[in-house]
């Protein structure tokens, strides 16, 4: 049986076939087969090479495809498997860069989704109101959910600047869905850039069990360090940890800053 080891060093080493790009994507985002006998057969993944980065005049240039891989790591530190495998890659048909396990999934609309202002579902969470394209009154709203809980802690610890709606992904999981977060190229910036859809849960409680998670972080954050050396400037590791206290003492959902737009456009 293939183990999470078994995929990380396929995803690192194997060979890749491009079959497709991701158009919507704003940086060069490739779909690959990847040649792995231990799955059997072949893995999807996404390939996303530095050389494709568009440059931003906020994150230094060449940088995306390694935060993806730093967001991954900071997901399985924290124990919260919602940033799908992610490694970096040395070796590829378009040079160095991340490459990401496919999910097979849609985009999460049972999680958040846009409603008419009388239409919003008992136990969701609204988010801000607007128009639609025919003017039409609308209001953004997310579930009351344990994974949003997590992942919109997840995003203040990684400072995520987009965090659209399309970016959380519902794969069926036994009984259930799970929630996977994608998309994470203009995280950890030194500055306060949070821009998330994840706003319902402000000024409420943190739950213990994410309380303890965000502290066993800290109590080893250098292990944490030492994975994400090659993929964060140091003062980009320090401030992930300063944000990582930050929630603790708070002991809350934290607010918007007021530093700048709290959500993403488009929000999908």
């Amino acid at each position: 049986m293939a183990t999470d080891a078994d995929l990380a060093n396929a995803l690192s080493t194997s060979p890749l076939e491009v079959v497709g790009r991701l158009v919507d994507s704003s940086n060069n985002a490739l779909v690959v087969n990847v040649d792995t006998t231990a799955r059997e057969g072949e893995a999807v993944a996404v390939y996303k090479p530095a050389a494709g980065e568009r440059p931003l005049w906020d994150f230094p240039d060449a940088t995306l495809a390694r935060r993806e891989v730093a967001a991954y790591l900071l997901s399985q530190e924290l124990g919260w498997d919602h940033v799908p495998m992610t490694v970096w890659r040395q070796g590829g048909p378009n040079g160095p860069g991340m490459i990401q396990r496919w999910i097979d999934g849609e985009v999460a609309d049972e999680f958040i989704n846009l409603f008419e202002p009388h239409a919003v579902p008992t136990g969701w969470l609204p988010i801000l109101e607007g128009r639609d394209a025919n003017n039409h009154p609308v209001v953004l709203a997310h579930h009351d959910n344990e994974q949003l809980e997590r992942i919109a802690l997840f995003d203040f610890i990684a400072n995520n600047a987009d965090r659209k709606g399309g970016h959380l992904i519902a794969e069926q999981a036994g009984s259930g869905q799970h929630v996977w977060a994608i998309d994470h190229g203009i995280c950890f910036h030194v500055e306060p850039k949070l821009r998330t859809v994840i706003w319902g849960f402000v000024d409420r409680q943190l739950p213990e069990s994410l309380l303890t998670d965000i502290q066993r972080l800290i109590r080893s954050f250098d292990q944490f360090r030492s994975l994400v050396d090659s993929h964060l400037s140091s003062a980009e590791i320090d401030a992930v940890l300063a944000r990582a206290r930050e929630l603790v003492e708070l002991g809350t959902f934290p607010a918007p800053s007021g530093q700048g737009p709290a959500v993403p456009w488009p929000i999908f």
